[in-house]
């Protein structure tokens, strides 16, 4: 048997929730840094099926760490909803941006371990143990005894499979291909424009949408297309995604025989979820993502804050129960936000008849004219971030003007 390491906050997972988490703790004390290893057996960069949009939220959040965006993004100036015949638009300046995950997780993890965090790659989790007084996790090179362990290992996480997680959650599909594109001669590039197609929820059963997200893949213009299925109504049969796919991008002259399909799950939240036992809490997907728009880059960062305030409290009291964490989680404002997708998620594809669709549609349109989003010069709030030295290594926080 490996030699036992014993540590504080043992963070299984090094995507966006588990890069957040440690930065949010160095955020509160420097000194952190030496109390976290993260694990992961994937090494970075490495392929992530995302749409990789990340909004206004997830924006603040990486400027409330003092972060400005590194990796090459695209801006999207205006999120197109189309139906049958019918569509609207949210504009802004941007109303989110589109990233490549493989290089927005590479470059978020690097902030973490430039900072003092130890990383350890390709070294998967094989087993978790609760104990009294710590968790012990057993990898493919090591045994860690952790007063706390973080999982933020994704929808399909080991350490929620292995502690037989007993919730209710649901879980929601997509599937999704890159095609190259003329990024000069396509107005979705040119002009910004991201498009959600709704149709199929008519034509194909789906509880979901078609996407066209453009993006850029070492520089060079590619178009993120694929369907997303919630699954509102899991009694219903499920709709063929690689079908539903295969019919839209034909209307856009693109056949799908040319390209690799890729899937992947995404865990629904809800806030009647189970958060935490104690010493171990979920973040990021193994909690729970959007599951109206799908949208987990920006939740995934949030799970950061709310998380590193828990676990630092945790430490101050000596009580590592985690029994006010789904409180603390509830009570943020972002989760406040994804209590009403989840509501909307419920309500919007669980309609089974077009016309009432058409008809919430219509009111919806309305509503998007009595917002900032009508506006294609409203630019998101994003807080403004100062820069501290401390023992010669910078650290940033949010400044109170």
């Amino acid at each position: 048997m490996a030699d036992v390491q014993e540590v504080d906050v043992l963070i299984v997972g090094t995507g966006p929730s588990g890069s957040s988490m440690a930065l949010h703790l160095i955020q509160q004390n420097p000194a952190w840094a030496r109390r976290i290893v993260m694990v992961d057996k994937a090494v970075h960069p490495r392929e992530k099926l995302c749409g990789g949009g990340i909004t206004h939220m997830g924006l603040n959040i990486l400027a409330q760490l003092g972060l400005a965006l590194e990796p090459q993004s695209f801006d999207v100036r205006e999120v197109r909803l189309l139906y049958e015949d019918k569509s609207y638009s949210f504009h802004g300046n941007p109303v989110f941006c589109i990233i490549r995950r493989s290089e927005f997780d590479h470059w978020l993890l690097q902030k973490a371990e430039s900072l003092g965090v130890t990383v350890r790659q390709g070294e998967g989790v094989t087993n978790v143990t609760p104990h009294e007084d710590y968790v012990e996790v057993v990898t493919e090179k090591a045994v860690f005894h952790a007063r706390v362990v973080v999982a933020a290992d994704g929808s399909r996480s080991f350490v929620r499979r292995r502690l037989k997680w007993d919730d209710d959650s649901r879980v929601a599909r997509l599937i999704e291909v890159l095609t190259p594109e003329d990024g000069r001669a396509q107005p979705e590039f040119r002009d910004g424009v991201a498009i959600f197609d709704f149709t199929p929820m008519t034509t194909h059963h789906l509880q979901g949408y078609y996407w066209d997200f453009p993006s850029y893949v070492q520089g060079q213009p590619m178009m993120n297309r694929g369907v997303f299925d919630s699954r509102a109504r899991p009694e219903r049969p499920k709709a063929d995604l690689p079908q539903t796919l295969r019919d839209e991008m034909a209307e856009r002259e693109r056949n799908l025989d040319d390209f690799e399909i890729k899937g992947h799950p995404i865990r629904w939240w809800s806030k009647d979820g189970r958060f935490a036992i104690p010493r171990v809490i979920l973040v990021g997907d193994a909690a729970g993502a959007d599951p109206l728009m799908g949208e987990g880059i920006s939740f995934a960062l949030g799970y950061g804050d709310v998380g590193a305030r828990a676990i630092v409290d945790a430490f101050a009291r000596g009580d590592f129960s985690f029994a006010t964490y789904r409180e603390r989680v509830l009570a943020n404002p972002l989760f406040r936000q994804l209590e009403t997708r989840t509501k909307l998620a419920r309500f919007a594809y669980m309609l089974r008849y077009p016309w009432l669709f058409r008809l919430g549609w219509q009111v919806a349109r309305l509503v998007v004219r009595f917002t900032r989003w009508r506006n294609p010069d409203y630019v998101p709030t994003i807080p403004p971030a100062v820069t501290l030295e401390v023992t010669g290594i910078q650290y940033s926080v949010v400044s109170d003007q």
